[in-house]
């Protein structure tokens, strides 16, 4: 036989082999037998916005005291990872991973504790439901997530029901949960105390009317400055919605911003009630202390200061318990009018988050520009493009450092306000409002809250 004939046939039996050996791989991959469900909630009250992942994709984005929805998976085996991305930076950061090997029928829950330092990852396995469809009942899990809040007993009843010793379905501190209860539809309430004083309420939620058919958890999360209250409760969905649950004892509160130009300082009244000033005199681009407010429908009354009997302006709004708002003065003398901020910006230890709200009247869009000291803007893309009167941003993610922002006509790179410096560090609130001036064609940029 000749070195050529000997090469070929010794290649050809290489191929055949390979060509076997790839089968016998494939004929031999594990093949699924059903589906389990995989969730994932972020409990670290300092973390912005986190990527849960199963694998490398992306499978929801949740912030503090938020879930994703159950997803569907083979049971296979998977890592699950919670991943953040940093402003300015393309590649995120792993903060946590967990190996699940999935089980069909069964409800896996990965709640993300600890610090984004040094993060770890609390895993449920629970029997997945099927229902009926005709069924009146439905289940619920009540878990503990708030490492700055000791020991709690947990009541669950009828409303109006008064705790008394003996009577709570349980006692839960950080990390733990108590095993899946099963109710009738109905009204509920529940109650937190201390263990074993039932006669101290330390969270007391509204009436929770139940859904058949569905099993919600009950999350108690560390205190959160954007809510009243000390302690926020949430109901988690199966669909990956999380309500906070207010507690009647601790009303929606908000503030007044005077961001009406040429419009005189105001005093501000609730309901008509002039013998009971809430807003003292607060003059234009002024911010007055947070007040609570007892009522979903409140009229709100401004007046010049100390007069009065002469109406500014006399406006009804609509609150929401358990939440923090700005109400502002817009508009200009004689058809002034009320914007509605929630106040949802919550420190967050990675990098400074920032608003930008738009308050003036003399430009319908303008754009945004925020940019390191000495950045031409010719060669720099708004940060925000085209912001509407009476609209803002919302709080997003900032750099950290120094920054001049500068805003500008829509499409245009004239600067039609001063540039005002900013200096941004991890943990920062910002809200930068933007306003008239004296002169129609220039508008000021203004830092009215930081914390």
């Amino acid at each position: 036989m000749t070195k050529p004939l000997r090469r070929l046939i010794t290649s050809i039996a290489l191929i055949l082999s390979i060509a076997i050996s790839s089968g016998c791989a494939e004929s031999t991959r594990e093949q699924p037998t059903g589906k389990g469900e995989v969730r994932g909630i972020n409990s670290i009250v300092d973390a912005p916005e986190l990527w849960f992942q199963i694998e490398e994709r992306n499978q929801g984005i949740i912030s503090f005291r938020e879930a994703t929805g159950l997803n569907n998976w083979d049971d296979l085996s998977y890592n699950f990872n919670f991943d953040l991305l940093r402003p300015g930076i393309v590649d995120p950061d792993r903060i946590a991973s967990q190996f699940i090997d999935v089980i069909a029928d069964t409800e896996y829950t990965l709640i993300l504790t600890g610090s984004l330092d040094n993060a770890s990852i609390i895993v449920w396995e629970d029997p997945d439901r099927e229902w009926s469809g005709t069924e009146t009942v439905w289940e619920a899990i009540f878990t503990h997530l708030s490492p700055q809040l000791g020991q709690v007993d947990v009541y669950f009843a009828a409303p109006g029901t008064t705790p008394i010793l003996g009577d709570s379905i349980g006692t839960l501190a950080n990390g733990e949960r108590l095993p899946i209860i099963e109710y009738e539809q109905g009204q509920y309430e529940l109650i937190l105390t201390p263990p074993g004083d039932p006669s101290t309420i330390l969270f007391m939620s509204s009436t929770i009317n139940s859904v058949p058919e569905n099993r919600p958890i009950f999350a108690i999360f560390d205190p959160d400055p954007t809510i009243p209250g000390p302690i926020p409760v949430n109901l988690i969905g199966e669909n990956g919605t999380s309500i906070n649950i207010a507690d009647p004892n601790f009303s929606a509160t908000v503030r007044l911003l005077h961001a009406s130009f040429a419009t005189e300082n105001v005093d501000g009244y609730f309901n008509l009630d002039f013998n009971n000033l809430i807003f003292p005199n607060v003059g234009h681009k002024e911010i007055s202390a947070y007040a609570d407010i007892a009522n979903a429908f409140t009229s709100v009354n401004l007046t010049p200061v100390g007069n009065t009997g002469a109406d500014i302006l006399s406006s009804d709004i609509l609150t929401v318990a358990g939440t923090k708002r700005t109400l502002v003065l817009a508009g200009e003398p004689g058809n002034v009018f009320f914007n509605v901020l929630l106040e949802d910006g919550r420190p967050v230890s990675t990098f400074p988050i920032i608003r930008v709200a738009n308050f003036a009247i003399n430009y319908d869009f303008v754009d945004v520009y925020i940019e390191e000291p000495g950045t031409d803007i010719n060669d720099a893309l708004p940060r925000f493009f085209a912001l509407s009167t009476q609209l803002d941003t919302g709080f997003v993610p900032a750099i950290d450092g120094i920054r001049e922002l500068t805003i500008t006509d829509v499409f245009l790179k004239d600067a039609i306000s001063v540039p005002i410096t900013l200096d941004l560090s991890a943990g920062d609130v910002v809200s930068i409002g933007i306003f008239d001036t004296v002169d129609p064609l220039v508008i000021e940029a203004f830092v009215y809250d930081a914390q």
